[in-house]
């Protein structure tokens, strides 16, 4: 699999920035000029136009420069700066939206009356984007399986990923999250990787409050793409510190099943017979799987051609469910299976997390935030 889109943030490639920052330009002008011919040039055209220039000006300096280089403060500069760019893409798309009616229905809407709309529509579902984002939901899913354990009827497994710790979500959402996985009462926690974003030294709250989640059986980890965009041995280091087990091409057996976890980047590594790291190290437990419950982690949602039929469930995360819906975002361009819970041809499941945290504003629009708990129940019928 070519993977060269995916070696560094979107971010950091600066045709993306030379295309967005175009698109930023224009359609805040484009405001700016509505503003115009409905109110004059007046305080509220230039009010728009100063704010404007800041903002997109201190989205730059939080994103490509070290001029703000406090967590705190590249937190809150981006936060502000990403909310005001969604609020304008919002106004933009709500302007268009209202012109299209008038001519299809030959409405006669002052101009006023339609920026006032559309203002009011962008602020409206701007807020809901935050409260959703900030508002983590549990997805109880049911997999049956005949190879439980002899004398256990459930095995209660939580995931957690994609929370992005730091930069983007703070410590009252990772709260949030931590009281939700206490309620399940888990026998044991994933986290398929991108727990945390930014320099991960000193970060004593955040692995003491993952450290007292305590699952009878433990929690296990696998590393994800954010973890190698910033440093792969602080983000392993800093999972460790929280009490996890961090899986790297590796399986253990816990409460009669076999956990397996890939590597970020196994599937871009070749070994014998042409095979990715990750299809050979599942393709090795073949034997024990044919009694035995393997549950594979892996951040991103792909299914490799070597693993199929080679597992009983398979638990992703990476796209955050589209995050900000409809707008077309790296999360959509990603490669592999969509969100949700799917029964694969080859056999087995997979199920695609929406993830708890978010990257860049802290807005989710029909991707809420979650944490998914998985019963593995007794199926008798299948033994």
């Amino acid at each position: 699999m070519n993977d060269r889109a995916y070696e560094k943030r979107f971010s950091e490639h600066p045709l993306l920035w030379v295309i967005c920052g175009a698109a930023a330009i224009f359609i805040h002008l484009f405001i700016f000029f509505r503003i115009t011919e409905a109110a004059g040039e007046g305080l509220l055209s230039f009010v728009w136009l100063i704010l404007s220039i800041f903002m997109m000006l201190l989205l730059f300096v939080s994103r490509r420069t070290k001029k703000i280089s406090s967590a705190a403060g590249r937190k809150w500069t981006d936060r502000a700066s990403g909310v005001w760019m969604l609020f304008a893409v919002f106004v933009f798309f709500f302007i268009l939206s209202i012109d299209f009616v008038k001519k299809m229905a030959g409405l006669h809407i002052s101009s006023g009356i339609g920026l006032f709309v559309s203002f009011l529509l962008a602020a409206v579902l701007l807020g809901m984007g935050v409260k959703q984002a900030n508002t983590v939901q549990k997805t109880m899913i049911k997999v049956p399986t005949s190879k439980l354990p002899e004398g256990c009827e459930r095995l209660r497994i939580v995931q957690l990923t994609d929370l992005h710790l730091g930069p983007f979500a703070g410590l009252p959402l990772l709260a949030q999250i931590l009281r939700k996985v206490r309620e399940t009462d888990p026998d044991i926690v994933v986290v398929t990787g991108d727990l945390a974003d930014g320099r991960l030294t000193g970060r004593r709250r955040e692995t003491g409050m993952l450290r007292r989640i305590r699952p009878k059986l433990g929690m296990y980890a696998v590393t994800g793409n954010h973890d190698y965009y910033d440093n792969i041995d602080e983000a392993v280091a800093f999972m460790e510190s929280a009490g996890m087990r961090v899986l790297r091409t590796e399986a253990v057996e816990v409460g009669g099943i076999i956990i397996a976890g890939a590597d970020d980047r196994d599937h871009l590594v070749k070994e014998r017979w042409n095979l990715s790291r990750s299809e050979t190290m599942v393709l090795s437990y073949n034997r024990e799987q044919k009694d035995k419950f393997l549950l594979l982690l892996r951040h991103r949602p792909i299914v490799e051609k070597g693993t199929e039929g080679h597992f009983d469930l398979q638990l992703s995360g990476h796209t955050h469910g589209g995050q900000i819906f409809p707008l077309i975002s790296s999360r959509h361009r990603i490669p592999g299976y969509a969100r949700g819970l799917k029964k694969l041809k080859c056999g087995g499941f997979l199920y695609v997390s929406n993830g708890a945290g978010f990257v860049g504003p802290p807005v989710r629009l029909f991707a809420p935030p979650e944490i998914a708990v998985i019963d593995l129940v007794r199926d008798n019928e299948g033994q």
